[in-house]
């Protein structure tokens, strides 16, 4: 085909155009998102930038705590619920309210594969991740000394500065990968890449395209470098998995096959298919092992990163963590003498790590589901959400809720155990696993987050570890690093530093 050639000014006259057309396009846009909005006779609320978004939160919330609002945020048709409205959506099932319809929208699912079907994705980490946390517990305490001394490197009897938010989605990454797929897999450096880049441009490239409706990304995300390196990693992820496959297949038939702790999940996954009479082919255990990856690595990283901030802030804390680690475990005893019947034991530990969660969540808001009732979702309220809307519930509100956490912004890392001490149902209302209307960081109710005991068992391990190696400080003169926000997300300062120093 013969290459057509536009002259300058034909080719500025339809740029122009192109631009007239983009703002005329975008003014539809807004006008159609206010009138859908105030077609649901709520009190509507407009964030115009992700700083602003909090202060409109905290607004609406002061305005209506007890009914819900319409919160305008680009590319979303979004209904805020009050706390009270928790039980009206925890139970509902998917052709009601769908947590799933939010994860292909919010998580890039044509590209990440989150939110599209995978039941046996789904029944392993529901049932067999549960019921099995002994065994990934076994595979953190085996990996964590390789994960944390190759990815610190810290040269002895000294201070090294390191940016937490920088180094934590490889040790999560190591770790988890020792459970997903085991040895020797899991330690490839390219494997470790992949996993953690492919991570992070899920996020970076929701963070560009969540600013485009639906219709129009298929045609603006092909030309984003974030979804080339995304799609490149995930072929390389897909090309592992299948030697991996292979490997295994070739190991089975071996009479002097070795069972080391680690790569259950990947079994799990495989033990799934065969219930159903099914054989798990490359391309779909790919497709559960980037889910597994994206939902523990991204939120984990995140969470481990908050843990280290607070670490570094409060060494009176440290001091109280290491007691307890010496009357749990033994003087001088560390993470990888953790297990099944002493995880338990570490209460305080269990505290700080909910407190670091309540005082540095994820998300401005949690619960997150579309309506996908044809008649609506009908509160208590008396009001009903369309079809087709997200509706959230706010977690501030909770999480510094005075009447549950005296003081509560103060950081207090063994409120939760002091709690816990009372006996009865607080003993498991308190833990850092439990969810409920005191609780939503996790979610709640039937999707509540079913890879929470893995994660927590993962923060767990990290920090025992790293309070037993490690000595920490925040720079001199700087504050505990404050949260960055993107849309409702929130997230760690990446460009934070902490200072660590091997203790022996």
């Amino acid at each position: 085909m013969d290459t057509v050639y536009l002259h300058q000014p034909l080719r500025t006259a339809v740029a122009v155009s192109f631009g007239v057309g983009l703002l005329y396009w975008v003014y539809r846009l807004i006008l159609q998102k206010t009138k859908s909005l105030k077609a649901l006779d709520l009190p509507v609320l407009q964030s115009v930038g992700d700083q602003d978004i909090v202060k409109t939160l905290e607004e609406g919330h002061a305005k209506y705590p007890d009914t819900p609002f319409a919160l305008g945020v680009p590319g979303q048709q979004l209904v805020v619920l009050p706390v009270s409205e928790i039980d009206t959506v925890k139970a509902l099932p998917e052709n009601q309210l769908s947590i799933k319809k939010h994860h292909y929208n919010q998580f890039l699912g044509e590209y990440s594969y989150m939110g599209t079907k995978a039941d046996e994705f789904d029944d392993a980490m529901r049932y067999l991740l549960v019921r099995n946390t002994p065994a990934v517990l076994a595979s953190f305490t085996a990996e964590i000394d390789y994960a944390m001394s190759t990815v610190l490197q810290l040269a002895p009897n000294a201070w090294t500065r390191l940016k937490p938010r920088s180094i934590m989605p490889r040790v999560a990454t190591i770790l988890s990968g020792r459970a997903f797929v085991g040895l020797p897999l899991s330690r490839e450096q390219d494997w470790i890449e992949s996993n953690v880049n492919y991570t992070q441009d899920v996020s970076r490239a929701w963070m560009v395209l969540r600013f485009y409706p639906h219709w129009i990304r298929p045609l603006v995300a092909p030309f984003l470098r974030e979804v080339k390196t995304l799609e490149r990693n995930k072929a390389l992820i897909g090309r592992k998995i299948a030697q991996l496959l292979a490997d295994q297949e070739a190991q089975n038939l071996s009479p002097t096959k070795e069972k080391i702790p680690g790569g259950d999940m990947i079994d799990w996954f495989k033990s799934r298919y065969q219930a159903q009479g099914k054989t798990a082919t490359a391309q779909q255990l790919t497709r559960d092992q980037l889910l597994a990856t994206f939902a523990s690595i991204y939120n984990l990283s995140n969470a481990l990163t908050y843990v280290i901030f607070d670490l570094a802030a409060y060494p009176a804390v440290v001091d109280e963590l290491r007691e307890e680690l010496d009357q749990v475990l033994g003087p001088n005893v560390g993470a990888e003498r953790i297990d099944k019947t002493t995880l338990p034991r570490l209460m305080k530990l269990d505290s700080f790590v909910r407190e670091s969660q309540r005082m540095s969540p994820t998300s401005l808001v949690n619960i997150p589901r579309v309506v996908t009732d044809p008649n609506g979702l009908r509160l208590k309220t008396g009001h009903v959400v369309p079809p087709g809307y997200l509706v959230m519930v706010r977690a501030q509100p909770i999480n510094q809720n005075a009447t549950l956490y005296p003081n509560p912004e103060r950081f207090d890392a063994f409120r939760f155990a002091r709690l816990r001490q009372q006996g009865g149902a607080n003993e498991n209302r308190w833990q850092h696993t439990s969810t409920g209307a005191d609780n939503i960081n996790f979610g709640h109710g039937i999707w509540a987050c079913p890879g929470r005991f893995f994660a927590s068992a993962e923060i767990k391990v990290v920090v025992a570890y790293v309070i037993r190696h490690y000595d920490l400080r925040l720079v001199e003169g700087r504050p505990r690093p404050t949260p960055k926000y993107g849309g409702l997300a929130i997230f760690p300062d990446a460009e934070a530093e902490v200072e660590f120093r091997p203790r022996f």
